[in-house]
């Protein structure tokens, strides 16, 4: 990571990106679920209409990613980010001062464009500029601030609207995202290593970044490969595993049994095994190669399903934890990777935000598929079942198209050990 006393300035653009999603993702999106039930008793709301904010954010990112070629072929992507983070701060201010519902909602549609722009495809953009080798590695600590974030920010939250009322908590945080995503953006973000005078760590004297950024596909010679397709539906596929999980342990435990105090701890525990997950994930990529990595990863989301429908039995809830830590993180982690593998960095974050909107349908399309199966036959088992039988079709899928023996050859593990200026 040095050279000559230096550290290379790559690894202070992952510690602004890990702050930035710690602070952006642990407040709006981890941190919603505190505010319903005060929300809802001061001004009326029922439960599922206070539930549709997190809807309209999550339509806003997929927007979003769908535009995020045009967006960044436009405009630098730094004053992007920088732009995105004080919009996020006033809009997450604006729920503060919100007197109905369809205030409620505009604030969220401003928050999930410039939570959109600021990280769906940004943090994998900027990761990618800056890293030829240990990408993996750079991706998964950028990528664990979510889970960090959740950690943090929920109980957090919960403190503040007992101690000042959910008003002023909206106030106190959104300050929060001011004080320290808006300097990151502004005094550490560049977008590219020229800018400071350096080569993307690992990168020879002979690649130069016109040959890195020429090779490749173009997003619409992209989508004209079955592999682009096959990504998209396995993107999405994950996006329902990981929702689906994430969102109903705690109920799911409830009511085989187990105590809302327990619950909840197993919940905080996966949130640290997802975080932890991250950089791990990360690390395997750049050690066992994209193709086995993506296996473990989806291996690890169906031993996390399986657990669900086993949980009368106590061992399934560590199946649980470790499959949601792996298997969670491949979507932050593991798409970028293999975008830029497959279809090279042409256009990139074009062909990236394409697999994000894909992988943002799964998400919003899962819990309504869980919960519905829920409401009609009175239990989760299932649609667990259901979800683990099609990760397993995801994974065939994955060891399909993936090619065979990309484990990190001897040359660029030599190449790692010294990172270049």
């Amino acid at each position: 990571m040095k050279k000559g006393g230096r550290v290379f300035y790559g690894w202070f653009i992952v510690a602004a990106c890990f702050l930035i999603m710690s602070v952006s993702i642990g407040i709006l999106n981890n941190a919603t679920g505190v505010y319903v039930k005060p929300v809802c008793e001061d001004m009326g709301f029922s439960r599922q209409q206070m539930a549709l904010n997190n809807t309209l954010v999550a339509a806003c990112q997929m927007a979003v990613a769908l535009c995020a070629g045009r967006i960044y072929g436009r405009f630098d992507l730094k004053n992007v980010m920088r732009v995105s983070g004080i919009v996020l701060a006033l809009g997450y201010a604006s729920y503060s001062v919100a007197q109905n519902l369809w205030m409620f909602y505009l604030s969220s549609l401003v928050c999930g464009l410039a939570q959109g722009l600021l990280v769906a495809v940004s943090v994998s953009m900027l990761v990618s500029n800056w890293f030829h080798a240990r990408r993996g590695t750079a991706m998964g600590i950028a990528s664990m601030g979510s889970g960090v974030g959740g950690m943090i920010c929920n109980p957090l939250a919960a403190q503040l609207i007992l101690a000042f009322g959910w008003r002023h908590t909206y106030q106190i945080l959104a300050c929060v995202i001011f004080v320290l995503v808006v300097p990151a953006c502004f005094f550490i973000i560049r977008t590219r290593p020229e800018e400071k005078g350096l080569r993307p760590y690992g990168q020879t004297e002979e690649e130069t970044i016109v040959q890195r950024e020429t090779q490749g596909m173009t997003a619409r010679q992209a989508r004209r490969t079955p592999t682009f397709w096959v990504l998209c539906v396995c993107g999405a596929i994950n996006g329902i595993s990981a929702v689906s999980l994430m969102h109903n342990v705690a109920p799911h435990l409830n009511d085989n049994g187990y105590s809302a105090l327990f619950s909840s701890a197993v919940v905080s525990a996966c949130m640290a095994s997802l975080a932890i997950g991250k950089a791990l994930l990360g690390y395997l990529f750049d050690k066992l190669g994209p193709r086995r990595a993506t296996t473990l990863a989806n291996c690890c989301s169906i031993l996390a399903l399986i657990g669900m429908v086993l949980v009368p039995l106590s061992p399934a809830i560590g199946l649980i934890v470790a499959g949601c830590g792996i298997g969670g993180a491949f979507g932050a982690v593991g798409t970028p990777i293999l975008t830029l593998n497959l279809f090279g960095g042409r256009e990139y974050g074009a062909i990236l935000g394409m697999f994000t909107a894909f992988s943002n349908l799964g998400s919003m399309v899962g819990p309504l598929l869980v919960s519905g199966t829920y409401d009609r036959l009175g239990r989760y088992d299932p649609a667990f079942l259901a979800v683990a039988v099609l990760m397993a079709c995801a994974l065939l899928a994955y060891r399909r198209v993936l090619p065979k023996g990309e484990g990190v050859p001897e040359k660029q593990k030599e190449k790692e050990e010294v990172p270049l200026q």
